[in-house]
């Protein structure tokens, strides 16, 4: 018998988005987040005015929701730096941000791999090209385990279910993304108790899950199991919690 059933955590009632406010100075849709990713002063004044030159008002708008969604404490860290700032680019639908995201951070003197609390400025370098993306299966729950997670809430369903991401855990492919998820509740503040690795393939509208987890209240991982066969496919029905990451992670309303 399959540890963490699937369906009946996730099928549940809602949808989440925001609409993009066009009428804003660009300059006041990603300035304010800057300083709580370790980036104020001239610095952050020079990566300010250069997402504002070289992305649109549509991806500015989601890199700053969601750039504001990450919560200090807790689950997550202290204290963010421009390494977490990247991680968030990375959830950003249209590819491009994250990359634009890591020129403006070199250019501006900053290192795209400090973390919060060791700012420390580096030399503007050009930017290494990005490898091609792999297929990513559940070997990469165990290398993802490891890792420093960064919960963003993405929302909630209208029973009150909402669903985080592990910025740091998105990978992409052509036509699919991958991260770990973990579910909230709508009982008590903070992440739930029960996360997966999901894959999304954002033109079929389904998904597949290669891994599960189970926290203790503290927040604790208490159990991972990697799905021997991966769960799925499923698809994502309409007013699910699912829905709600499959729109944040996939949609392009432009």
């Amino acid at each position: 018998m399959r540890l963490l059933p699937l369906l009946p955590c996730l099928l549940l009632a809602g949808c989440a988005g925001y609409a993009a406010d066009y009428w804003r100075p660009k300059s006041d849709l990603i300035a304010a987040q800057l300083p709580r990713y370790g980036m104020s002063g001239e610095q952050g004044q020079c990566v300010e005015a250069k997402l504002t030159a070289a992305l649109t008002v549509w991806q500015l708008r989601q890199l700053s929701d969601l750039a504001s969604r990450l919560e200090p404490g807790g689950r997550n860290p202290e204290q963010f730096g421009p390494r977490d700032f990247l991680h968030i680019a990375g959830l950003v639908e249209d590819a491009k941000v994250q990359p634009e995201a890591q020129r403006a951070l070199q250019a501006c003197g900053l290192d795209p791999a400090a973390a919060g609390g060791h700012v420390a400025a580096t030399e503007a370098a050009p930017q290494p090209s990005a490898a091609a993306p792999t297929e990513t299966t559940a070997a990469a729950a165990t290398a993802t385990a490891a890792s420093e997670p960064l919960w963003v809430n993405l929302g909630a369903a209208q029973s009150g279910q909402g669903i985080a991401v592990d910025a740091s855990s998105v990978s992409r492919g052509p036509g699919w993304r991958q991260a770990w998820f973990r579910l909230l509740n709508s009982d008590r503040a903070g992440v739930g108790d029960i996360g997966y690795l999901l894959r999304i393939d954002c033109a079929s509208r389904n998904i597949t899950a290669h891994a599960g987890r189970k926290y203790d209240p503290a927040g604790a991982l208490t159990e991972q199991k990697d799905y021997p066969t991966p769960e799925g496919p499923m698809g994502i029905e309409t007013g699910t919690v699912i829905e709600v990451a499959y729109h944040a992670l996939c949609d392009d309303p432009r």
